[in-house]
């Protein structure tokens, strides 16, 4: 398809519809998305509105669509920004959208360009994402008149923090810095079976296959719903605290909409799809509150354990993006985290702490708490703020400040969460009665 102009004089919106295939080969050798669901994919209008001051480009490449903007004056710099995780399915799943960073104004005001890309589908999919990230650098260009950029930074939000870390591994010199905000990851899922293998020993039902559905229904009359936890919801929503990183600020507030969300039975039914055949809680030490009435050792001896498949797991498996970290980054990496994001809960920087660690690469990982309830609750300019220390260690090699992720957290957060939200620091106990 041909290239439509529509404006391209002071700041009117330029508009560019092609199709484009993303740059070919991009990924290592070998590397292997795992594929889009399959169903038909809708792809919506990109068109957007310039910032004064900037020139906004959007339209399709061969899958889904993007959205670009380049300031008048430009400082040579690109920031990709992958979007999070939407949910596949009939309506408004099936329509691919391309989104505008939360800092956008803050990004034009100092001389940076974005882009971003719906990806070729929906559904959680880090790997084609992050494929289609990559890809806008080239897309860029063309509409910059041929000037590559001098640095490229990659950032995302939830999935699309995933899909930072992933390209930070597998591309480690791909780009000048990296900013994953509430990332989530392979091992996310091992988590959510965790949680599963508890609720399978607080409520004595067991996921079978075929059934899971409806052994999620009996757990539910079992458990309550917060905050109308029974007895044994109380047990497991102290379980699903403890082992995501403690008792911490806002923990308990950012459950409510995660308790019964969190119990996943798919793997331990037996669900032979790679997702499923790849994660395991063997590794997880239970813990609970004991005032519950449950200690953790008879917890910790009484669960389930689902092995990993290591065909799937291993290092060489045919999925990069279901196989945990191995810290081998070559660059700066700044992550963002809530303490009460209990969707992707805050026990993951952890995880990549250790990767990063025993990889001998701590001194390119600065990692932040912020006191937020809920899931990628920061403010534009809370964003902003860690994206220019970012900018300023790759270009000064100044190591910005962090939290210590796995020092205590019941009281994390009050270095960087600015403000403080209403009612911090939030509850960090799920109450006994």
């Amino acid at each position: 398809m041909g290239m439509r102009d529509v404006a391209a004089v002071g700041f009117a919106v330029v508009l560019v519809t092609a199709s484009i295939v993303p740059t070919a080969g991009v990924g290592r050798p070998g590397i292997t998305p795992v594929a889009c669901p399959v169903m038909t994919w809708e792809t919506t209008d990109p068109a957007f509105e310039p910032l004064p001051g900037a020139k906004a480009f959007s339209g399709k490449y061969d899958g889904g669509v993007y959205r670009i903007e380049i300031p008048e004056k430009w400082n040579g710099e690109l920031m990709l920004s992958s979007h999070g995780y939407v949910a596949a399915g009939a309506g408004r799943g099936q329509q691919l959208r391309a989104g505008n960073p939360a800092f956008r104004q803050h990004l034009i005001d100092g001389g940076f360009a974005w882009a971003s890309s719906s990806y070729r589908c929906n559904g959680y999919i880090p790997g084609i994402g992050l494929t289609d990230t990559m890809a806008l650098t080239d897309l860029f260009t063309k509409f910059n008149g041929g000037r590559a950029p001098q640095r490229v930074y990659l950032t995302g939000t939830s999935m699309g923090g995933h899909i930072t870390l992933l390209g930070m591994h597998e591309f480690p010199t791909a780009f000048a810095g990296g900013m994953a905000m509430c990332p989530s990851g392979p091992e996310l899922f091992d988590y959510t079976t965790a949680v599963g293998a508890a609720a399978e020993v607080i409520t004595g039902v067991q996921f079978k296959q075929g059934s899971t559905r409806e052994d999620l229904a009996k757990m539910t009359e079992m458990l309550g719903t917060p905050p109308n936890y029974t007895e044994k919801g109380r047990q497991l929503a102290s379980v699903e605290i403890q082992i995501s990183g403690g008792p911490r600020p806002f923990a308990v507030e950012g459950l409510a909409s995660r308790f019964l969300s969190n119990i996943s039975g798919g793997a331990l039914s037996g669900s032979t799809a790679p997702s499923s055949r790849v994660v395991t809680n063997a590794h997880y030490k239970y813990r609970i509150d004991e005032d519950l009435g449950l200690t953790s050792a008879r917890l910790d001896a009484a669960v389930r354990r689902k092995p990993a498949d290591m065909e799937y797991r291993n290092p060489m498996g045919p999925f990069d993006e279901l196989v945990p970290f191995d810290g081998k980054i070559e660059r700066p990496l700044v992550t963002m985290h809530g303490t009460g994001d209990l969707f992707v809960p805050i026990h993951l920087q952890q995880a990549l702490n250790r990767a990063v660690t025993a990889a001998g690469n701590q001194r390119l990982l600065v990692q932040r708490a912020y006191r937020i309830p809920g899931h990628c609750g920061f403010n534009a300019e809370e964003q902003a703020r860690s994206f220019d220390d970012l900018v300023k260690w790759v270009r000064q090699g100044v190591k910005p400040e962090g939290d210590d992720i796995m020092g205590d957290l019941t009281d994390a957060g009050r270095k960087f969460t600015s403000p403080l939200r209403p009612e911090d620091p939030g509850t960090i106990r799920i109450p006994a009665k």
